[in-house]
């Protein structure tokens, strides 16, 4: 079993998530990973920094930095899709004999070697990432979304997620999701998706 307050602290940056996500820049919406708990219900935790310099600014809207709503609701999607994937590493682990601790402790040595911490396990990350490329089956969640936009985020402003499975029959899902400012709810609401299994490019090929 994962202790919760272990499994609450999971802090994971914009590298790790990376080879977890199949989106890139300009289109990667979670920058970190702030929080996980697998019980009672599964729930992540994370967040999307807004610089004024993304590229979205130069159209909408020139003079005004506001953020688009689209954006909002494929973060909250791309928090709910990193959440399936954190539940498959998890379960994985537990598969195979070792604990759900386990499996976030070698995630979390991951993001020490991207910080170049002195902590970093180089031998087991190399062991991690070379069972990761062996088993590249992967979910990604295509979502029907009823999310209401509640408030405008702008530049210079952090957006905070929560999503949260609600649901789970078979590999149809629904997740609650929130996303704030400042503690401040900006948007809220369901996805119900099917998990459709893919190959995932954690680690390009030679």
């Amino acid at each position: 079993m994962t202790s919760p307050e272990r499994a609450a602290a999971l802090q994971l940056g914009s590298n790790v998530i990376e080879l977890i996500l199949p989106q890139r820049r300009p289109m990667l919406m979670v920058d970190n990973v702030t929080g996980f708990r697998a019980t009672p219900k599964p729930r992540l935790e994370a967040s999307r920094y807004i610089s004024a310099n993304e590229i979205f600014f130069a159209g909408h809207f020139p003079g005004l930095h506001l953020w688009p709503g689209c954006l909002t609701i494929e973060g909250m999607g791309q928090t709910s899709a990193l959440l399936v994937a954190l539940m498959a590493v998890r379960d994985g682990f537990e598969k195979s004999g070792r604990t759900a601790d386990a499996a976030l402790d070698a995630l979390r040595n991951l993001d020490l070697g991207f910080r170049m911490h002195p902590g970093f396990r180089q031998a087991e990350a190399e062991v991690f990432l070379a069972e990761m490329k062996k088993h590249r089956g992967s979910v990604s969640v295509g979502a029907a979304v009823d999310v209401k936009l509640l408030k405008p985020v702008y530049a210079a402003q952090r957006l905070d997620y929560v999503a949260t499975i609600e649901h789970n029959v078979g590999d149809l899902m629904r997740f609650g999701v929130e996303a704030s400012v400042n503690g401040v709810v900006v948007a809220s609401g369901t996805m119900t998706g099917a998990r459709m299994y893919r190959t995932m490019a954690l680690i390009p090929e030679a």
